[in-house]
């Protein structure tokens, strides 16, 4: 059995429909992974999820929000 675990991401993106988009993608993949997921932003950090779950699917997440967000900077 994979081993739990929590860690927290943080983005930087340019404008309101950046965070947007940033948003509906990771709630759509934590959704599909089984990842509990806290999403805040504040001006100075910039947008952070805490993603909670298996330490396998929380490392793919992160991996495919980071593909996400460098197609959308294209």
């Amino acid at each position: 059995m994979a081993k739990t675990g929590k860690k927290s991401l943080f983005f930087k993106p340019n404008s309101i429909s950046d965070i947007e988009g940033y948003i509906h993608f990771a709630k759509k993949k934590s959704k599909s992974s089984g990842l509990q997921i806290r999403i805040s932003y504040t001006h100075d950090s910039g947008l952070i999820l805490s993603v909670s779950g298996p330490k396998d699917k929380i490392n793919l997440f992160e991996h495919n929000m980071r593909s996400f967000i460098d197609e959308l900077e294209e």
